[in-house]
C-alpha cells in the first residue's frame, strides 16, 4: 500500500448495532462516527435514502475504540456489513477481506477525486476503497484567553519560539492552562510522527520493520512533551483520557492540537476561537502535521457488492455536508472546488488553512502495517507516562522504540 506523506499529498487541495450483510435492497453500513461526524454522516445517509428507491442504506455506528477489532472479526467471519468506513492507514490490515472495486465502479470514477487521495486507496494494483476526505491536525486556540493575557488574538504562534512566548504569557497572566498537544491524551503518536518528520527524522525504517525514532530527534520531542507540564506549567501533570478536550471546550485551555472534526464541536461553544498551522515543535525545520483519510470499502463476503459500491460512490462524491458540517476536507474534486464549500463558514475558519497545508505537501500520514497497534500502543503509552512525569523522557522513548521494533518483527 502506498503510504501518504508530504509528497504523496501534494496534489490535494487529507468512529452498535447488529452486524451482517443484508439480503434485500438494504445496504448495511458500519461507521465509527459520533458527535458532529455522526450527525453529518446521518444527514448524508438520509439524503441518499431520499434520492434512491432501489437501494437504502442502514447506518450502524460501532464504538470508536472497538471499531476495527469488531470489523476485523466480522469480516474474517461470516457477518460482515455490506459497506464500511476504513481509515487509509488501516486498509492493509483488511486487504484480503476487501472486494476490489475496479469492475463495480462507474465510468470516470477515477477522475472524480483529488488524484493524490485517490492513489492512496490502491493496494497491490487493486482499488480497495473510495476516499471520502482528508482530515489533518491544526492548532486551535481560544481568542478570549489570548485577549485576557494581553496577546494579539489574530496572531497565534507559528513556531516553537512563538508558542513558548504565548504559553508563558498565558501561564503568568491568567489562571488558564496554556497548551496541550493532544487533548484526548491517548493519541500522542499522531503528532509525534509528524513532528518527527518535521525535524528531518524518520518514525519507522523504509520497510516498516524497525523503529527509527529512538535517536536525538525522538528524545528531543519526548523532552518537549515532558516539559509542557512538568517544567513550564503550561498544563496539568495529568494524562487522564479526554481531560484536555474537556478543558478546551469549557474555556479553560488556551491552545491544543486537534483535527478537522473539531470545527463542529467548537461551533457550539460561546467563546471566540481560531485555528492555525501546528508547526510549533522545537527544532521543526520542515512544516509537517498529522493527517489521515476516511474511505469506504466493500467486504468481499457481502451479498450486495454492486449496491454497496453505488452507495459508496454517491456518499463520497456528494460530500458537501461532510465538509460544511463535519469540517473535513472533501476528497471529491467537485465538492472541494464548489462555491458552496468555499463560501461556507468552515472554509474561512479552518478548511482554507487545511487545504493550504495539503496543497503545500505538509501532511504526514502514519505508516500502514498489518497491525498499526504494534507501533501506536507503545508510543502512546510511553508519551502518556512521560507527559504525566512518571517516566524519564529519554529512557521512555528509547524503550518505546525497542518495543515497536520487537512488535513489528515478532
Amino acid at each position: 500500500m502506498k503510504v501518504a506523506g508530504a509528497a504523496g499529498i501534494a496534489g490535494l487541495a487529507g468512529c452498535t448495532g447488529s452486524g451482517g450483510g443484508s439480503s434485500d435492497g438494504t445496504v448495511t453500513f458500519w461507521t465509527p462516527f459520533a458527535g458532529g461526524d455522526g450527525e453529518a454522516m446521518k444527514a448524508l445517509v438520509t439524503q441518499f435514502n431520499e434520492e434512491h428507491d432501489s437501494i437504502q442504506i442502514e447506518r450502524q455506528r460501532q464504538p470508536f475504540d472497538e471499531y476495527y477489532d469488531k470489523l476485523f472479526t466480522s469480516m474474517t467471519g461470516s457477518n460482515a456489513p455490506d459497506l464500511a468506513v476504513f481509515h487509509t492507514t488501516e486498509i492493509q490490515r483488511f486487504s484480503d477481506a476487501l472486494q476490489p472495486l475496479g469492475g463495480l465502479l462507474s465510468d470516470g470514477t477515477a477522475d472524480a477525486y483529488v488524484d493524490s487521495i485517490w492513489q492512496e486507496t490502491e493496494f497491490d494494483g487493486n482499488r480497495l476503497a473510495l476516499p471520502l476526505d482528508t482530515h489533518p491536525n491544526g492548532l486551535y486556540y481560544n481568542k478570549d484567553i489570548f485577549k485576557e493575557a494581553g496577546l494579539d488574538p489574530e496572531s497565534p504562534p507559528t513556531t516553537f519560539e512563538e508558542l513558548k512566548t504565548a504559553a508563558d504569557t498565558i501561564t503568568a497572566e491568567t489562571d488558564k492552562q496554556a497548551f496541550n498537544p493532544d487533548p484526548y491524551l491517548r493519541f500522542f503518536v499522531r503528532q509525534f510522527i509528524a513532528w518527527q518528520h518535521g525535524r528531518g527524522g524518520k518514525f519507522l525504517t523504509a520497510d516498516n520493520t524497525e523503529a527509527a525514532f529512538g535517536g536525538a530527534d525522538g528524545v528531543a520531542l519526548a523532552e518537549f512533551y515532558h516539559d509542557i507540564a512538568n517544567e513550564w506549567d503550561w498544563d496539568e501533570v495529568d494524562a487522564t483520557a479526554d481531560r484536555g478536550t474537556k478543558a478546551f471546550r469549557s474555556g479553560d485551555l488556551a491552545m491544543t492540537i486537534n483535527g478537522t472534526w473539531y470545527f463542529g464541536v467548537l461551533q457550539q461553544q460561546d467563546y471566540d476561537w481560531g485555528m492555525t498551522k501546528p508547526f510549533v515543535a522545537p527544532g521543526q525545520s520542515e512544516p509537517q502535521t498529522w493527517a489521515n483519510s476516511h474511505t469506504l470499502g466493500v467486504p468481499n463476503t457481502g451479498q450486495k457488492q454492486e449496491a454497496a459500491a453505488e452507495a459508496a460512490e454517491w456518499l463520497t462524491q456528494n460530500s458537501l455536508l461532510w465538509g460544511t458540517d463535519a469540517g473535513h476536507l472533501p476528497a471529491a474534486q467537485d465538492v472541494l472546488d464548489s462555491s458552496e464549500l468555499r463560501s461556507a463558514t468552515v472554509w474561512e475558519k479552518t478548511l482554507s488553512t487545511f487545504s493550504e497545508m495539503a496543497q503545500n505537501g505538509e501532511l504526514s500520514y502514519m505508516p500502514s502495517t498489518e497491525n498499526n497497534e504494534n507501533y501506536k500502543r507503545p508510543v502512546n503509552q510511553a508519551i502518556a507516562q512521560i507527559y504525566s512525569g512518571q517516566l524519564d523522557p529519554e529512557e521512555g522513548i528509547k524503550q518505546a522504540a525497542t518495543d515497536v521494533t520487537n512488535n513489528l518483527q515478532g
